[in-house]
């Protein structure tokens, strides 16, 4: 596995503007819990893209499920952060909600990466 510079970057710049619309929504909304939303905001999308930019599989056709999987992850991740700023959830929701998508992605890419294609 090797980590490129450039995509490193670019993911790092992603999730700052990202997590900070999220800060910025929750804030005008005069969520007192804003700061936590852009927080979580930010490590989600840096675990959704982070975590398997590095990640390269020997199948071709795994690679492209993979890459497939991590945008439709960061999809999801950055829809459901934005909705949970802007509508001011209570934290519990935000959290659990939050928690089980993570855990089903890092299921999803655990099962792609340990697949044995024949």
């Amino acid at each position: 596995m090797k980590i490129s510079v450039f995509p490193t970057l670019l993911t790092l710049i992603v999730l700052l503007a990202i997590g900070y619309l999220a800060y910025h929504l929750a804030n005008s909304n005069s969520d007192t819990n804003d700061l936590i939303v852009g927080i979580g905001t930010g490590i989600s999308v840096l675990l959704t893209l982070g975590c398997v930019m590095g990640l390269s599989l020997n199948d071709g056709r795994m690679n492209v499920n993979l890459k497939a999987w991590r945008i439709a992850a960061f999809v999801i991740m950055t829809i459901v952060n934005l909705c949970f700023a802007g509508f001011g959830v209570s934290m519990p929701y935000y959290v659990i909600v939050l928690a089980l998508l993570l855990v089903f992605h890092f299921w999803v890419v655990w099962k792609l990466s340990t697949v044995d294609v024949k």
